[in-house]
This record gives C-alpha cells, structure tokens and sequence, in this order.
C-alpha cells in the first residue's frame, strides 16, 4: 500500500504563501477526504487552515511552539465531518525533511488526532515544506508507524508531482527525441504516472497509442466491447484476424509488442458498472473516449470527488450522403473550479435519462421511444480516422502542457474546439455555473463515499 497527498493548485498556493509569508517557521493545518483503492490510499484535501500569529507562542528559522486549542480546532472539525487530518510547517532549505523536534512533537499530536477523529478508516500526517518545489510528507498510522508519502500532487492550471524520481527504471535512449524537447525529468515522471482510458474505440485506442509511445508507466483502460469489423479502420494495433477479440486486450498485447515497458491493465466493463468506476481511483489523470453521456456524467462527478483531472473526448460529424457539413472536434479538462459538461451543456439531460432507463428498463425504454416520450438513441456514429485521431493528439498535448507548461504559463483555457471543415481553432474558460454542483467547494475531493460518487448504480437496484 502507498500514501499519497492530492492539492488543488489554488489551495496549494494558498498555503505555501502562507507558509513562506516570513523567514521563522509557519504552519497550517489541512483537512482531507480519503480514497482507499487496492494498492493507494490517496489524502484529497479539502481545507487549509493556516495558523495565524496569535496562535503561536515561539516562533524562529528552527522552531515553534503552537498554542494547543489552535489544533484541537480543526482536529474536533475533522472529527465532525469525518475527515483525515495533516499539520504542515515551513522549514528553513538546510533542513528538508523532518526533525528529530517533529519526531516528538508529532507523536503527541497524532495520538491526539487518533483519540479525538473517530473514524476507522482515517489515516493523519504531517508535511514539511524546506521550498515550494519540493514537499515531503508522511502519515503517522494508528500504531505509531511512520511512512512517507510517496507522491504529492498539484493539480489545477498545471499538474505537478513532488515525488523521486531518480531511481526510474527506463531505458532513456528510446526516448531521446523527445527529452531534446521536454528534459529527462519529464521523461522519468511520465514513468511513474498511471493514466486511465475510458473507451477503446477510435479515440481512445488513439490515446493509448500515444501515451505508450511516450513512456507513460502505467495505462488502466475499460472497454466491455468487442473488436467489429468497422473498428479495424481506426483502432490503432488492430488488425482483420483480431475482429471479435475485447478492445482491451488488443491494447495489452500492442503495449507489449511495443516494448516500452508500458504496463496495461485491461478491464472488460463498462465504466457505468460501479466496480470499473471504482478501479480508476489510482489514475492520475484520466482520458474520457466515451460517446454515452451516462459515462460522461460520472466522469464528470469523479473528478470532482476524487481530484483528478479528467480529459473529456468527443468528434461529432454531420454527413448526407456523402456530402459532409461539419466535422468537430472537442476536448474539455474537468476539474473543480473549471465548468463541467453540464454546465457547458455537452451533456443532454433527456439524452443522459434516456440512457439510464434503457440500460436498466430496456422494454421500458422501447415503449416510451415508440410514444415519443425519450429521444431515440444513436448507435453507431460517422467517423474516420484522421478526424478521431487529431482529438486524441490535442488531448495528449494537453496532458503535456499541464505538465510542462510549454504553451506558457497565461494559457488557462479548459476547452478546445477543433473545427476541421472551417480549419478553425477555439478555446474558452467559461467559468461554472453558480446553481451548478461543479461550482461548490463542499463537493470537492469528498473521496470515498457511500453510496459510491453520491450516484444510483444498476448492480444496486433490486
């Protein structure tokens, strides 16, 4: 099991200039949701409380003396929202990880946290900031035990990871053009990252294509379907004799025939299916290649609860006949703070209804299509492999100017139109609605609930 932290990036610089406000040591306490996956247990935070001036007794470049009720605060709020706390403190850059002070002063602390937050599952932990380059962390087990915290993310306008990366194991010549372009320190994180696909079809078989020739480390991908002979002409690794075989084994075997040393776990489900959903609580950033909007829905939701980044897909083309009329190309980045696809209404609500009552009432649905009463749903869509192929390479660029900032540091759009009959390109920020859930700080890296991202699953209904 690993332990990880996750920052919004406004929370984040919130706290470091606070944290580095004065050359003695500062503080602050953060209160986090919790998701506990089968190989990660992930810190979300939620709140930061900086500790003010008048809360603190002594204070120098290597020492500090915190007034007690400042921390039993916000130890009873965790308490009462059922949150996972962490005290974080400045440190001057000759001292970079935790003293032998913070040894025995956590000790105390924590078992006071422990004491004090009744909840089984709650983990707490410390962090020290020598710079705000690089945090280290580390939580404090109900026993006692110490163990770091194996990454620290930022993720907002840009994605940043606090993590070691000098012991990667990857065989840096393959990926020599590409360090010319972005450094080997990229190049090693992309090592280290996990990143979901949802949908094997020409998009996301597009995705991964890429992802795996950048060095990425580990790739989760979830598709139920099969390949069909209409897939051959855009699933990237496919061939005629493979018609018939599950999307995502065909990427497994592509990924290994590859040879970069790319990890892929495949999953023959739906992410409408509550145990897939659940699988991509370790991905660090997810692609969505879906054409449903139910998929789109609760990727939408699990980047709010769970903090990370969600790239959302989709190429509509209008064509008569032979005669094409509009060919768009679309990438949204959803994150707390940016508008979803509700809010941007790329998601239709009579559609999103419909698709649920079909999957769960297929008779239903049928009877109340023939009356009119739900839109009837599409199928199988116009597509050609250059149109789905040129939204996944944006996609990808994307993921590498949040992680680079090589497009610089003033572009903060987080939508992207491709319109290739009018050889256009749009971007906007459009900002959340007010009304909207997206647009409220309370539903913001939740983590684990029940039930599962606030949402009815199909498995639940009797």
């Amino acid at each position: 099991m690993r332990f990880t932290l996750t920052f919004l990036q406004d929370d984040f610089e919130r706290l470091t200039g606070h944290l580095f406000r004065s050359e003695n040591e500062e503080a602050a306490y953060l209160l986090c949701g919790m998701s506990t996956a089968p190989n990660e247990t992930r810190l979300l935070v939620r709140e930061v409380i900086p500790v003010p001036a008048t809360e603190i007794d002594e204070s120098s470049q290597l020492h500090m003396q915190i007034q007690q009720p400042s921390f039993l605060r916000p130890i009873k709020g965790a308490a009462e929202r059922g949150l996972c706390f962490v005290f974080a403190h400045s440190h001057p850059p000759t001292v970079p990880e935790h003293s032998p002070q913070d040894d025995r002063t956590e000790e105390s602390l924590f078992r006071t946290a422990y004491n004090r937050i009744h909840n089984e599952n709650a983990i707490h932990g410390s962090m020290v900031f020598s710079s705000k380059e690089k945090p280290v962390g580390r939580i404090s087990l109900p026993d006692g035990t110490r163990v770091p915290m194996e990454r620290i993310r930022v993720v907002g306008r840009r994605f940043r990871f606090a993590m070691d990366v000098s012991r990667t194991n990857i065989r840096l010549n393959f990926f020599s053009r590409q360090i010319l372009v972005f450094g080997d320190e990229l190049q090693k994180l992309l090592r280290h990252l996990t990143i979901g696909i949802v949908g094997m079809g020409g998009t996301g078989s597009a995705v991964a294509e890429q992802l795996v020739r950048l060095g990425v480390g580990r790739i989760i991908a979830a598709d139920a379907e099969t390949l069909e002979d209409s897939n051959v002409t855009r699933v990237y690794g496919s061939h005629v004799r493979d018609v018939g075989a599950g999307k995502v084994e065909l990427l497994r075997r592509h990924a290994e025939a590859i040879g970069l040393g790319t990890i892929v776990e495949g999953i023959a489900g739906n992410i409408t299916d509550q145990a897939v959903a659940r699988r991509f609580r370790e991905c660090d950033v997810i692609f969505g290649c879906v054409d449903r909007e139910r998929g789109r829905a609760i990727l939408t939701q699990f980047a709010l609860q769970y903090l990370v980044p969600v790239f959302d897909l989709g190429v509509k083309v209008e064509s008569e006949g032979g005669d094409v009329k509009a060919v768009e190309g679309r990438i949204t980045t959803l994150l707390p703070g940016a508008a979803c696809l509700f809010c941007r209404g790329r998601i239709s609500g009579d559609v999103l209804a419909a698709e649920t009552l079909a999957e769960a009432d297929p008779a239903e649905y049928e009877r109340l299509r023939l009356q009119g009463y739900v839109p009837e749903l599409q199928t199988n869509a116009p597509a050609v492999i250059p149109f789905t192929s040129s939204v996944a390479s944006f996609a990808v660029t994307e993921l590498l100017h949040r992680l680079s900032g090589y497009m610089g540091e003033d572009r903060t759009s987080t939508e992207l139109f491709l319109l290739f009959d009018d050889s256009k390109i749009i971007r906007n920020s459009t900002p959340p609605l007010p009304q909207c859930r997206c647009a409220d700080p309370k539903s913001w890296g939740q983590g684990d609930s029940e039930p599962f991202l606030g949402l009815t699953w199909p498995s639940e209904n009797p």
